[in-house]
Formats: structure tokens, sequence, C-alpha cells
């Protein structure tokens, strides 16, 4: 399977996209709270919100609505969620690998098919964590929404994200091919 592996000297700057890049919108605070100020900026484009995450979905799926794409990996916080509650909640269900600190071609492509269908979910058997960076390689507009842990929920609006800056981003990473797992 061939991955593109992230540099670890980026961790850091994407674990906090909303440090470098003013346009990334940060919402912080109680669940409720994010949730609110979510379904307030989008519940009236939830058909162009794309949702990376278990615990971003959940709140979606529980406080705004269902998006046009979510990706989870069954967990939250390293530990195992139930995604039963997620997976009734959408039509078309994909699933690929990703191995951690990696993107895969196998869910850049399951993505991409993904993305032609509203109510989409993508199950990501290892880690979904860098696929926001995918979706702002493939989506041409709408909102990508996605979690930091412990801090809140990142915003970005694709139609002003700098594509370059993603481009940029994604050249680091490094052409892997690994063993199916």
């Amino acid at each position: 399977m061939l991955v593109y592996r992230m540099p670890e000297d980026l961790r850091e700057r994407l674990a906090r996209p909303h440090l470098y890049n003013p346009t990334v919108l940060f919402i912080e605070g109680p669940r409720e709270y994010v949730a609110f100020t979510l379904r307030t900026l989008l519940y009236s484009f939830l058909n162009v919100v794309y949702v990376v995450g278990d615990f971003t979905c959940e709140t979606f799926l529980q406080y705004i609505g269902t998006p046009h794409l979510c990706v989870i990996d069954g967990t939250i916080m390293r530990r195992r969620s139930e995604s039963i509650y997620i997976t009734k909640s959408f039509e078309h269900v994909f699933s690929c690998v990703n191995p951690m600190s990696t993107i895969s071609v196998d869910c850049i492509e399951k993505l991409r098919e993904a993305l032609k269908h509203y109510k989409s979910l993508v199950i990501v058997k290892g880690e979904e964590d860098l696929l926001p960076l995918a979706l702002l390689l493939l989506l041409p507009a709408g909102y990508i929404v996605f979690g930091i842990p412990k801090k809140g929920v990142a915003l970005i609006d694709v139609s002003s994200y700098n594509r370059s800056e993603a481009i940029n981003i994604f050249s680091q990473f490094i052409p892997s091919a690994i063993g199916n797992s």
C-alpha cells in the first residue's frame, strides 16, 4: 500500500493549524457552545460541510445535522468509540486503511468517491487525523471541520484557504510503500 508519511518536523504545525494560518477559525469552549457556534455558522450549508473526527461528527449529528461527509476512525482521544449511531445517519458508507501519521492513497481514493455522494461516511482503519489536509487538496469549496484534542474545533473555509499552503505541506510528506495491515 502506498502512503505519504508526515515528516516529524510538521507535527506541531499540523496539530495547531489555527496558530499558523489566520484563515482557520478556531472555536473553543464547552461542547454545547462549540455546537451552537457551528450551527449558527454552518446550518444552512450542511451540503458543503466535511467533518473529520468521531467526537466532532457526533457533535454535528446531535446538535446541528448531517453534513455532506464525515470521516471517523472509531476512536475518541485514543479510546474506542461506538460508531453505530454515526453509521445509521449516513446513506453511503466507505472504508479505507490509513496508518498513523500518514495519508494513504487508499483513503484519498475513498474520499474522492465519497465526495460524489451527499451524506457519506468514511470509516478509517487506522487514524484519520491528517485527512483534513487530504480534503483541502480534493475540495474546490466548502467547509472542513475537525477537532483539535483538548482544545476545540477548527473550521476552514476552503474557498478562502491558500491552497498553495496545503500543497506545500503535502509536498513535504514522504512517499512510502508499506505492507497491508
